[in-house]
């Protein structure tokens, strides 16, 4: 079966096209996957335009922190590899202030409205150093606070048959009611069997001038040799250093790799846009932009296709063994039939009961349970009289036996405790009278009690990560141990 996918930041689409597979590069076939590219989009009208030459599917030019999400399409998988300037280690400020740098909530905002089974970030290298660490765990925590279990790792190009160093943070995340089954895959190339820039370099002398830096620019830099970043050029038996996306304004003395075209009359020149392209290795049918400052730097913001390739295959056989949790084993409640073995609609009524005892009873039964964000500021100004269930409720609760209710806020936990008077039987339209009459819910008639902690404390919900019953004084347990 094809898995759906959504490309956030796809750029000129060398994820996409690793996702997709059915391409050739240096004579060696990278099958089609079980992936389809269902939406796509980027910031960048050239990038865009690129991408539309080279995939049948379009690819929409837009703001990805203007649309709306909800609108989309369902998809199965979400890829985006989201800018990273603010993260690079040519980034002398690597200022984690830049609106760039922010740009990963817009994936996480996409996860929390579209709910994809899996997802795949990529990343800069700089990404896991920074700040020590703490940021890469930062966006880590975010992924899982909207519920999904989330590994990363650093992953060589050059150990995929990529002819280049290049490093990237790979970050892959799995919905939690899926088993968590993804494995990273092996490196097929090892150092002394790199694939070496010879590969994808037809000739050294070419005759296009504009590519040759001029004797001056030689000589200044000889004068300079002091001050040199690097010494540059590249050893044609190895892996190219990494491609940059400012290649069209590189110089003697950059960062950037170039080629010694004659030792002897000291000979250099740049990459064309299309060396720079099999280096990341895109094949040679991709079709690069008409301007050539807009390839350099639509190829050199990239992700490799290869890299990407090997990426998506080890998914797509995570996807083939992926199991479900047995939902068979936790059934739902049939809300119709409810309301025919109880007419009055009341299931539990503890009423009577509560009226007498207010104090908190550690042996009662207390369901935790997940709040949607839509309704999140009764809760967190505690006027909220009822909880709606929706139409996914376990039938494993026993309604009978619980007696309290704690809101779970997202990115939060759990602080307040609240006593249910009574489980009953309603219709969604009682605050959205738009609805069917007939949309059955649970519905908890509800009173605030206190803070049961004076902060909100983190806990895993285990019923299908929604709700979690258990008694008072296990759930302190629960609490104390971490779980």
């Amino acid at each position: 079966m094809t898995s759906k996918v959504a490309s956030l930041f796809c750029g000129c689409g060398g994820s996409d096209l690793g996702m997709l597979g059915g391409f050739n590069y240096l004579g060696k076939d990278y099958k089609r996957l079980d992936f389809e590219i269902a939406y796509a989009v980027d910031f960048d009208s050239y990038a865009v335009e690129t991408y539309n030459t080279n995939f049948s599917h379009p690819a929409e030019c837009g703001d990805v922190k203007d649309i709306d999400f909800s609108a989309l399409p369902d998809v199965d998988v979400m890829i985006g590899g989201f800018p990273c300037q603010s993260f690079s280690t040519v980034n002398p400020t690597k200022d984690t202030n830049d609106d760039r740098a922010n740009l990963y909530k817009q994936i996480v905002r996409f996860l929390e409205t579209k709910r994809p089974k899996y997802f795949i970030c990529e990343n800069v290298k700089g990404l896991v150093t920074l700040q020590k660490g703490a940021l890469i765990e930062k966006i880590i925590k975010e992924f899982k606070a909207v519920g999904y279990n989330v590994k990363y790792r650093l992953v060589k190009a050059v150990e995929f048959g990529v002819p280049q160093r290049r490093e990237r943070v790979i970050i892959v995340g799995i919905r939690e009611d899926l088993v968590y089954n993804y494995v990273y895959p092996a490196a097929l190339y090892k150092e002394g069997k790199y694939v070496p820039l010879s590969a994808v370099i037809d000739e050294l002398a070419i005759s296009e001038q504009k590519y040759y830096f001029s004797q001056r620019a030689v000589q200044g830099v000889k004068n300079a040799k002091n001050n040199m970043k690097r010494g540059l050029w590249q050893d044609l038996n190895a892996p190219c250093l990494t491609i940059t996306s400012h290649l069209a304004k590189t110089s003697m003395n950059s960062r950037d790799p170039i080629l010694l075209v004659n030792s002897e009359t000291e000979l250099y020149r740049r990459f064309t846009p299309r060396e720079a392209a099999r280096i990341q290795s895109f094949p040679d049918s991709f079709r690069l932009n008409k301007s050539e400052a807009k390839s350099y730097k639509q190829i050199g913001n990239a992700v490799p296709p290869v890299m990407m390739w090997y990426i998506a295959q080890a998914l797509q056989e995570a996807i083939k063994t992926q199991k479900k949790m047995k939902k068979e084993s936790i059934s739902l409640l049939n809300f119709n039939k409810l309301v025919e073995e109880h007419p009055n609609r009341i299931v539990a009524n503890n009423q009577e009961e509560i009226l007498d005892e207010r104090n908190i009873d550690f042996s009662k039964n207390v369901l935790v349970s997940l709040v949607k964000q839509d309704n999140i500021e009764q809760y967190l100004d505690r006027s909220a009289k009822v909880y709606y269930t929706g139409k996914r409720f376990p039938s494993t609760v026993a309604l009978n036996k619980l007696y309290y209710f704690m809101p779970y806020m997202k990115n939060k936990g759990i602080r307040d405790l609240y006593v249910i008077k009574i489980a009953r039987v309603g219709t969604k339209q009682e605050v959205h009278p738009e609805c069917d009459d007939n949309d059955f819910r649970l519905v908890f008639e509800i009173d605030y009690v206190g803070q049961l902690f004076e902060d909100y404390k983190p806990i895993k919900l285990d019923i299908w990560r929604t709700f979690t019953d258990t008694t008072m004084s296990s759930l302190q347990i629960k609490v104390k141990q971490g779980e």
